[in-house]
């Protein structure tokens, strides 16, 4: 969520270079932002480019690959956000990280001398990461970063959605 604190910065600068542009400063400074968390994602964590499926070659048996992020993800497909707000405090934002499966362990695994603080801005660094390969999806809102399955996001229809013009028998005469 410090992360999103740039944003402004970046986009008074930005409004110089890119204006007249469609996606608009604030979307130019969101895209600059999820390439620099990708280009640094990999300098700390594996890469998740490196751990898709890739198909044996000829003569080749299948590897298994050990996917790292593999339980973190799991726990997001099962239905299951996060919402970190900006003004929680670190306590409970600590307390809601720990709710994501493996993504203490993979944290702790790779930087086993973290201290609480520390692991917890790493763990929600590996949330952004994965935002930034497309295996999370993340929503910045107002007041809070939410992060759910990417899948679902993209199929998910708003409960405000009125059916009701298509119950009409008229209409389909």
């Amino acid at each position: 969520s410090d992360l999103i604190g740039i944003i402004p910065s970046i986009t008074g600068k930005i409004e110089l270079v890119y204006e007249g542009e469609q996606e608009g400063p604030y979307q130019v400074a969101m895209n600059l932002l999820d390439k620099s968390i990708r280009s640094q994602f990999v300098q700390y964590f594996p890469n998740p480019d490196t751990l898709k499926k890739r198909s044996p070659r000829k003569g080749e048996t299948p590897q298994p690959v050990d996917n790292p992020y593999r339980s973190i993800i799991s726990w997001f497909d099962k239905g299951n956000h996060l919402n970190l707000f900006f003004g929680t405090s670190d306590k409970e934002k600590i307390a809601q990280l720990y709710q994501v499966d493996g993504l203490h362990f993979l944290v702790k695994k790779t930087f086993p001398h973290a201290n609480e603080k520390e692991a917890a801005l790493l763990m929600e660094f590996v949330l952004h990461g994965l935002s930034s390969y497309s295996l999370i999806s993340k929503k910045i809102m107002e007041t809070s970063v939410e992060f759910k399955d990417l899948m679902g996001s993209m199929l998910n229809i708003q409960s405000s959605t009125s059916y009701d013009e298509f119950e009409e028998e008229d209409d389909f005469r």
